[in-house]
């Protein structure tokens, strides 16, 4: 599995779901993100300081050793500049690396895989040529070719995927258009969900929030460029009797929300600590603004919110439109602050719809639909046994 993120970190994508699953199911997995570049011995950040961990350690086993966690460090990164962003680079990316990344998954005992599950991002077509595999999946949960930071050749990259892998995870409706027109042979739309039962421990209020005026208003993910600081900044100061609560890594320039003093800037957590977060908040928010990249975006964060219970108000992007949850939608800073304020005068009978909501939806019903289809790509269940193939 090519994943976005190191394991153990403070950001959980579908994928750290699947994975648990997987192993909970008899599978032994390598779990391989990246790749790193030399830069990153000098430019670094959260992330890439656990990748270098994960590098320097020439891997880690984790859970009771099913699991080999790898971040490869490459002297061709296929990055958005001129000569590095050009197709050449990304096949030869892994086969440029300190050592061999083939070596290191042969000496894990992942010389050749069962399934090769290659996320948004990855050096896909690097992973079909270079790792020996029965099946593949690509897991397609952003349209990665809209971000400013992709490289010009990445959509021509992925056209190619689509085509080669054996069958193709959409997240969304619009990925799932996406991969039919990238000629994609098989496709699935297989959105997020949640774990309802993490969210029903009733945890003690953290620390950090005792004594924190309410309501609250809570956004838990990474603030990046799609996260609508202005809108936000807005809201706070229509409604200064809320705090809002920003829990997670800051990678974009806040800008309007340093002003107003409602607004508190936790950072991450461990993702353990997620419920106690939303159990001490009143509302979940995602304010993110309206484009081509996050109308491809079906936001994890809501399907969270409501299994804590919470009010939910988001803008309107295509996903959470049409996803059926009982949220409300706003589209300006003046409907997202009435929003918030309808929430407060809500029964029991809107909270439990969401719970509901989130029963309906969740890891292990996914993963049970994953599992059928992926029996149908082999013709028969994987072998897994130990010491056999990953």
């Amino acid at each position: 599995m090519w994943e976005s993120f190191a394991p153990g970190g403070p950001i959980r994508v579908g994928g750290h779901h699947y994975a648990e699953r997987f192993l909970r199911d008899g599978w032994r997995v390598a779990w391989c993100v990246g790749p790193l570049s030399p830069v990153n011995f000098v430019k670094s950040n959260t992330e890439t300081r656990a990748r270098m961990r994960l590098w320097r350690r020439g891997g880690e086993r984790l859970h009771d050793g099913r699991m080999f966690a790898y971040a490869p460090m490459t002297l061709a990164p296929y990055r958005p500049y001129p000569v590095f962003d050009r197709p050449a680079v990304q096949r030869a990316t892994l086969r440029a690396t300190l050592p061999r990344f083939r070596s290191v998954l042969e000496d894990a005992g992942f010389g050749a895989v069962d399934l090769l599950w290659m996320s948004t991002g990855s050096p896909f077509l690097a992973l079909l040529d270079d790792v020996p595999h029965e099946a593949s999946i690509y897991r397609m949960s952003d349209d990665t070719a809209a971000f400013p930071d992709t490289p010009r050749t990445f959509a021509g990259l992925e056209r190619e995927a689509c085509r080669r892998v054996d069958l193709v995870l959409a997240t969304a409706r619009t990925l799932e258009e996406r991969a039919w027109s990238l000629g994609a042979r098989r496709v699935l739309y297989l959105p997020n969900a949640c774990e309802p039962e993490r969210f029903a421990l009733g945890l003690d209020e953290p620390a950090d929030l005792r004594g924190v005026p309410r309501p609250r208003a809570i956004y838990s993910g990474a603030i990046d460029s799609w996260f609508d600081a202005s809108l936000l900044g807005e809201v706070a100061r229509l409604l200064p009797g809320w705090t809002f609560l920003l829990l997670g890594p800051l990678r974009a320039d806040l800008g309007a929300l340093r002003g107003p003093p409602n607004v508190r800037l936790l950072g991450p957590r461990a993702y353990d600590m997620l419920p106690a977060y939303l159990g001490a908040a009143d509302a979940g928010i995602v304010p993110f603004v309206l484009n081509t990249l996050t109308h491809a975006i079906h936001p994890l964060k809501v399907y969270e919110y409501c299994a804590a219970g919470l009010p939910v108000v988001t803008t309107p992007m295509r996903e959470t439109v049409a996803m059926g949850a009982p949220l409300r939608q706003a589209a300006t800073a003046r409907e997202f602050a009435a929003g918030l304020e309808a929430s407060r005068g809500e029964g029991p009978g809107p909270r439990g719809a969401r719970l509901e909501f989130a029963r309906r939806h969740t890891w292990d019903r996914r993963f049970a639909l994953l599992r059928a289809e992926i029996a149908g790509l082999t013709g028969s269940r994987p072998a897994r046994a130990a010491g056999g193939r990953g």
